[in-house]
């Protein structure tokens, strides 16, 4: 027995409120935020399974913008339509604003008092274990053979050797990659084998 959807306004706002949420508490980058946007659509709601996450991580870094909220409206927009991602990305942003906001008129004393920097420290940290979630959950669900195995490698030891690298060459590189071996040399493997 399927669970009744709430009605579509109320899911809006239920997005838009979630979407606000993350971007209250979510720092570091569009990819802490995935675990957060895991644990909103497919923990909480069930609008979005742990699978089309890891596509809409793989979608949202790939487009121009930030990924976090590219991610969280394509989450919305996958659970709910175009209004949903519009209101994702509305929510997510708004924090972001005020808080800039804030800081712009009080940098100055900001910046100087020690308790702000040491606070700052500390999510600095908490940050990276939200990294590395995403990472772990990102391994698990998009290096499904040899082949990605591969691409996941080279892409990684390009990324340390190259540092200055712009990870748009490495992006386009592995999708063009990815064509080649998934459509081209399989592809043309398995028709040559059918027709032996």
């Amino acid at each position: 027995m399927t669970e009744k959807k709430p009605p579509k306004f109320i899911r809006i706002l239920l997005i838009f409120l979630s979407s606000l949420k993350m971007g209250v508490v979510t720092f570091g980058g569009g990819l802490a935020m995935i675990p957060v946007i895991e644990h909103e659509y497919c923990d909480r709601f069930g609008w979005v399974s742990k699978d089309e996450i890891g596509d809409i991580t793989a979608v949202a870094q790939s487009l121009p913008g930030m990924i976090a909220v590219n991610a969280s409206m394509l989450a919305a927009y996958k659970a709910d339509g175009a209004v949903a991602a519009v209101a994702a990305g509305i929510g997510c942003v708004i924090p972001s604003l005020v808080i800039l906001c804030i800081v712009a008129v009080f940098y100055g004393a900001f910046i100087t008092n020690p308790y702000v920097r040491g606070a700052l420290r500390g999510i600095s940290g908490a940050v990276v274990a939200l990294f590395i979630k995403s990472l772990v959950r990102m391994l698990k669900n998009g290096v499904v053979d040899v082949w990605t195995l591969i691409l996941f490698v080279a892409a990684a030891v390009l990324i340390f050797v190259f540092p200055s690298l712009n990870v748009i060459f490495i992006i386009l590189g592995g999708g063009v990659v990815g064509f080649l071996v998934y459509y081209v040399i399989l592809r043309r493997g398995r028709g040559s084998r059918g027709d032996g």
